[in-house]
């Protein structure tokens, strides 16, 4: 059975991390992280993305200058998350999302650290082309986000998170949260 704690836990301790340790992550670490990617829900099961990982560390320098980010060289390992259009046209920006949080919890229970950054993403379209032409992605493929992972060299405070109250509502936009109330005298959580 999968611990309910654990899961939340995660959930609670995953930063941004900017700051990493000279680390080379196990083999069977970021195999396991990249897993758990793959295994993310797609809509109608597509799977429309690729992962490219680098560990060289001049193809880091390369992307940290790229995405204005000078942390990216530092890291581990960095993921370029890519979305396939063609096999996806409504949902490749949104899939390969679901697919980097994955991986970022992932991370996370294997006590790295992780940041996504999404300067080089086909939509910021600064260096892009470079971008694609150095680590040969594909032109009909398009930059999702860079995922950096690491070990982390900071622990930063959680940030501030706005309430369930101000972002759920009950049966229609607006109205009241039923967050806080209770179900048969009793708060559930």
């Amino acid at each position: 059975m999968i611990s309910k704690t654990n899961f939340f836990k995660i959930v609670e301790e995953r930063r941004s991390i900017r700051r990493y340790k000279r680390f080379d992550i196990p083999q069977e670490d970021l195999r396991k992280t990249l897993e758990a990617a793959r295994l993310a829900p797609s809509a109608g099961n597509n799977q429309p993305w690729r992962f490219i990982v680098v560990r060289d560390q001049k193809m880091k320098e390369f992307l940290a200058k790229s995405a204005d980010q000078d942390f990216i060289a530092d890291a581990s390992v960095v993921v370029a998350v890519l979305g396939d259009p063609k096999t996806a046209p409504y949902w490749f920006l949104f899939d390969p999302m679901i697919a980097t949080e994955h991986m970022v919890l992932a991370a996370t229970a294997l006590n790295y650290g992780t940041c996504w950054i999404g300067t080089l993403a086909d939509h910021v379209p600064e260096n892009i082309d470079s971008v694609k032409e150095i680590l040969k992605i594909p032109k009909d493929l398009s930059i999702i986000c860079l995922v950096t992972i690491g070990v982390s060299n900071e622990r930063p405070s959680a940030r501030p998170r706005k309430s369930l109250q101000e972002i759920c509502f009950d049966e229609v936009y607006g109205s009241e949260s039923w967050v806080n109330k209770p179900q048969n005298g009793v708060m559930k959580y």
